[in-house]
């Protein structure tokens, strides 16, 4: 009796060696971190989109590149008849006219800083996620070692 006392002490000693070795507490203790910057990544993008809604698009050109080029429509010449040539012409001011080439600028400049901006969003989400399949294997890990 005593002998299995002594083995059954010995074993749990073991798995609380074992236990402490997973050191899962740094790991629990990292998610509120973890979740406060996955928090700050996605309201740094809400606050981004809210300044800078009017260069913000989808796929094509955002509003203010749209609002810009609806004002030079009344300003095509008039020796301008046909619809290619009119296209052509606002095509062309693109490049030509310095207010439109700076919005056009001004929206590839967003575009790019609101990836960043997801991107920040990915990479907290990824880090938290991972965190998390790491504890739920040191569970898994803990329920195995603690069954009888």
């Amino acid at each position: 009796m005593i002998q299995k006392l002594a083995i059954e002490e010995a074993n749990r000693a073991n798995k609380v060696k074992i236990l402490r070795d997973l050191n899962t507490k740094p790991l629990l203790e990292n998610i509120p971190n973890l979740e406060d910057k996955l928090e700050q990544a996605l309201r740094a993008e809400a606050s981004f989109c809210d300044l800078n809604y009017g260069f913000l698009s989808g796929t094509g050109d955002c509003a203010e590149v749209k609002a810009f080029e609806a004002g030079l429509r009344a300003r095509i010449p008039s020796e301008l008849k046909n619809k290619e040539e009119r296209d052509a012409w606002l095509t062309k001011q693109r490049k030509d006219d310095d207010e439109l080439y700076g919005l056009i600028q001004a929206q590839k400049s967003t575009s790019f800083l609101h990836d960043g901006c997801k991107t920040d969003i990915e990479m907290a989400k990824k880090k938290l996620d991972n965190t998390l399949a790491v504890i739920r294997i040191k569970t898994a890990q803990i329920e195995f070692l603690t069954q009888r």
